[in-house]
């Protein structure tokens, strides 16, 4: 999986600027670094895998959605996402395999995201053909 994040500075939010080889990594990125905002996962091993599918009409709402997904996913079973691979990515549709862990086991470092916003949301393919997303979220 090649690509990275970048954590951007907001007044009363934060964000990532993501960059990625391909779309389906720029997925993954996007929901390695929404929850590295939260919880240390440095050295963190999944417990166990789910499956997360989502389909949008355009990609930059796509990605809103994923990352909302994965927040309820986080919210509702209890657990922290902390491995991410694309098994299908498309403009309109992903499809995330997503190592979990237990809450409890995750150590909190950062203020709870609430909320993936489209406050200044952007999705673009490069003309070199990667990918970057801009992405803030509510604190």
């Amino acid at each position: 999986m090649a690509g990275s994040y970048r954590i951007l500075a907001h007044t009363a939010d934060t964000g990532l600027e993501v960059e990625a080889d391909t779309l389906g990594s720029l997925f993954e990125w996007a929901g390695r670094g929404m929850f590295e905002l939260m919880f240390d996962l440095g050295g963190v091993d999944a417990a166990r895998s789910i499956e997360v599918r989502v389909e949008s009409s355009q990609v930059d709402e796509l990605l809103v959605d994923v990352l909302s997904e994965l927040l309820y996913v986080a919210e509702s079973a209890d657990v922290v996402p902390c491995r991410f691979v694309a098994t299908e990515a498309t403009a309109t549709h992903v499809a995330l395999a997503v190592g979990v862990v237990p809450v409890e086991t995750a150590v909190l470092i950062g203020p709870p995201i609430k909320a993936v916003t489209y406050h200044d949301l952007s999705v673009e393919r490069r003309s070199d053909g990667t990918w970057m997303a801009h992405v803030v979220f509510d604190v």
